[in-house]
């Protein structure tokens, strides 16, 4: 059975994949009114949460993706959306031949990329394989996401400027 992906926001989806937290999207969308000229994906990657590729990737390219269901290796996508370099993909090529493992396992092995994010990848391009892969790294408890004092700091000197200047 084909599933048909319809249409969610940027920030679903990047949070969705493990490259950003709610609290980052929070803050960014409070960004984005003060900055309504500005994209959500322009300001997370302002903020360095996710490189401009990535958010240019899920925007123009992911719906396609997934619902035409042209199958590349899992590196091709991950290095299209801007995750992995072609360095990233030969080191993991390399690796993954040593240890015997797939290709996401060892990048999340080598530490290049979340197993959020290799599995929210298969879940959504490969999604016959998913009882056929481990679930990679399911097992470890998720961290907390906060807010940190330098996104306060952050929110703080932006409303200061944006309330000074008008």
């Amino acid at each position: 059975m084909t599933k048909f992906i319809t249409f969610k926001p940027i920030g679903e989806i990047l949070q969705e994949a493990g490259l950003i937290t709610s609290p980052q999207l929070e803050v960014a969308l409070r960004d984005q009114t003060y900055y309504q000229d500005m994209r959500l994906g322009e300001i997370l990657a302002l903020r360095g949460w996710v490189k401009q590729d990535t958010a240019d990737f899920f925007v123009q390219e992911w719906f396609k993706l997934v619902n035409q269901r042209i199958e590349h290796p899992i590196g091709f996508y991950l290095q299209k959306a801007g995750l992995l370099t072609e360095q990233d993909i030969k080191f993991i090529l390399i690796e993954l031949n040593r240890h015997s493992l797939r290709f996401g396992d060892t990048a999340v092995r080598q530490g290049l990329i979340k197993p959020g994010t290799v599995n929210f990848f298969i879940q959504n391009l490969f999604p016959s394989q998913l009882r056929n892969s481990r679930s990679i790294e399911q097992h470890k408890p998720k961290r907390e996401q906060r807010i940190t004092s330098d996104d306060i700091t952050y929110w703080a000197i932006m409303s200061n400027d944006k309330v000074t200047s008008s």
